[in-house]
């Protein structure tokens, strides 16, 4: 709404009326300066109000994207972590599986030789029992 703030109209006397009404007029106007200045100050305050609110409501988002971030970083940096763990468990892995495939033949040897070993055992415990027999022989001749 408008309002006029000018002040009422005096009634002035001929000689002083051109001079009565200037005066009016120029009270009119700064009267008129200060309320649009007014206006103005408080359409700024108005306007900075809003723009602080508008502000405060984007930067609570603002701040979760912004640790949103953070955790991805460091999600990612584990992330990579991992990675790097496992590939060097796969690089133990391929290596473990070339030793046990470079110790195959040597498994297989010592079979053998487990083999001959029971082998042998048995010789031993046949040349043992013969050793006994030729023994008690020679003590019968000879004690005889």
């Amino acid at each position: 709404a408008d309002f006029d703030v000018s002040p009422p109209p005096r009634y002035l006397s001929k000689e002083s009326g051109e001079s009565e009404a200037a005066r009016a007029a120029e009270t009119s106007k700064s009267e008129r300066d200060e309320a649009v200045a007014e206006a103005l100050s408080t359409a700024r305050d108005l306007f900075s109000s809003i723009a602080a609110a508008v502000s405060g409501e984007f930067r609570i988002p603002a701040l979760e994207y912004k640790l949103l971030g953070k955790m991805n970083k460091v999600a990612s940096e584990k992330y990579n972590h991992m990675a790097d763990f496992t590939s060097g468990l796969a690089v133990f892995v391929e290596s473990l599986r070339e030793k046990e495939a470079s110790l195959g033949p040597l498994a297989s040897q010592i079979e053998g030789l487990e083999a001959q070993l029971d082998e042998l055992e048995a010789l031993v415990l046949q040349l043992d029992e013969y050793s006994k027999r030729l023994e008690n022989r020679v003590k019968k001749y000879v004690f005889s």
